[in-house]
């Protein structure tokens, strides 16, 4: 149990929570606003401005998040990201309790917008966090939400409740992830240094990746684009939201253990749009649909955002973090629009999609040979003669910790910080380092461990 809240204290664990809360407040305004919509419009109509006009403007938000980090001091990112969440609060409110359907759109675009910009601040906080734990704090962050939303929606029979009890829902999640935001952003520190030997993303290989994540979105979203109508019909979204979580958690762990293995698993996913092309007639229930597809669609989100949040750690710009959530959402838009307009030419349809398949799979492949077959070398290099030091001189769980961030020249202060201990236990751990590698300092046990990482250094 103490390992279990040690965790949760950890800067990764209230990463996971405020993941959560942020996305649960923007989840709950979003299908508020959705519900309310479709009391008003025709199923299609009401596709076409939550998931196509409703995504752009999430992309739109985004955009503009990622300009606030990067023209604004990291001391005003907190104050930025409190004024979003108050935004977003007065957009979201109106946009499910006024009864005029201009006011209704307008005010749910503008709450869109916003939860763009929000996304864009949780997005880019975990691009400074060691690379072998990002997938899984988004992953279970978003699971963790899909599963609150879940719960929050049992006391009305299985769907969010509506009017002035969603409001004080609403108003409840704003609170929490303002307190576990405020926490977060007060115990980041500056990111870790790329890893010595990694190559610097070049401005083709940023194209490529960036196409790359369009492409797989837009494919993704042609065979079935989660239609209003089933909703009208007796599919629960808060129910079937539950193959989400599922996928989202087992992608998280899965990319954090090997970033090529769950980009190969999000290319297999692709083949999700052929079967629901394929039994769109066939007598199944809906539910299964929506459960099969949700079950996936957590496979291109952890693909798509960890992608761009290992870019951004490697090469020390938060602001590039967000970029994954900007271009998938573009391509959730087009691919809607493409299901919805072409949903008369089954043809047509398939046949597009079998053409964006082919090109996702040429673009797949060369992101792989560009990005995933380097880095793999490096980073199994590193990360194996880490593992052998810590072995040579019998490191504990806990001293490898504080070796990681020692070697990354972190003071005691920080570490302590970092691990959310006091500063005379990380002494404790230090001495004992020094005496276990048979160094007289930090600096020493510095060159020790980099004569190591590179023999070479030892010759000169």
């Amino acid at each position: 149990m103490h390992r279990f809240w040690e965790t949760v204290r950890s800067l990764e664990g209230r990463c996971v929570i405020w993941i959560a809360a942020c996305f649960s407040l923007t989840s709950a305004g979003y299908l508020s606003w959705l519900y309310h919509m479709a009391g008003s419009l025709s199923p299609v109509r009401t596709d076409v401005f939550s998931m196509v006009v409703g995504y752009l403007f999430q992309a739109g938000g985004a955009l503009m998040g990622v300009h606030l980090l990067r023209r604004q001091p990291a001391s005003e990112h907190r104050n930025l990201y409190l004024l979003a969440l108050v935004g977003f609060f007065l957009t979201v409110v109106p946009s499910f309790l006024v009864q005029a359907l201009p006011l209704v759109l307008a005010f749910g675009f503008l709450m869109n917008f916003v939860c763009g910009i929000i996304a864009a601040f949780y997005l880019a906080v975990p691009a400074i966090l060691p690379e072998g734990n990002r997938a899984k704090v988004f992953g279970f962050g978003y699971g963790l939400s899909t599963l609150l939303i879940w719960l929050l929606s049992l006391p009305a029979g299985g769907r969010l409740l509506a009017g002035r009890g969603a409001a004080i829902v609403l108003f409840i999640l704003s609170l929490a992830a303002a307190i576990v935001g405020v926490q977060v952003f007060e115990r980041m520190g500056p990111a870790d240094p790329p890893e010595k030997g990694r190559k610097k993303m070049t401005p083709e290989s940023l194209y490529l990746v960036g196409f790359t994540v369009f492409l797989f979105s837009l494919v993704k979203n042609l065979g079935f684009s989660f239609p209003t109508s089933d909703l009208m019909n007796g599919v629960s979204l808060e129910l079937s939201r539950l193959f989400y979580a599922t996928g989202l958690i087992f992608a998280g762990i899965l990319s954090d253990r090997n970033r090529r293995y769950g980009a190969i698993c999000t290319f297999a996913a692709l083949a999700i749009p052929f079967v629901m092309l394929a039994v769109q007639n066939e007598p199944l229930p809906r539910v299964f649909c929506w459960g099969l597809d949700y079950l996936f669609f957590g496979f291109f989100s952890v693909f798509r955002v960890v992608l761009f949040m290992d870019i951004a750690g490697n090469e020390g710009n938060i602001a590039l973090a967000p970029l994954g959530l900007i271009l998938g959402r573009l391509g959730d838009a087009a691919g809607t629009a493409f299901c919805i307009g072409l949903a008369e030419y089954r043809l047509i349809l398939i046949g597009l999609t079998l053409v964006l398949f082919m090109m996702a799979t040429f673009f797949f492949f060369r992101l792989v040979h560009a990005i995933y077959e380097p880095e793999k070398e490096v980073e199994r290099s590193e990360r194996e003669i880490f593992e052998d030091f810590a072995m040579q001189h019998d490191l504990s769980a806990r001293e490898k910790e504080v070796l990681r961030l020692l070697l990354a020249e972190r003071s005691n202060a920080e570490i302590a910080g970092t691990l959310f201990v006091s500063e005379s236990t990380i002494k404790y751990h230090v001495h004992n380092l020094l005496q276990k590698t048979g160094t007289k300092s930090r600096q020493d046990l510095i060159r020790k461990y980099n004569v190591m990482l590179f023999p070479r250094l030892g010759e000169a």
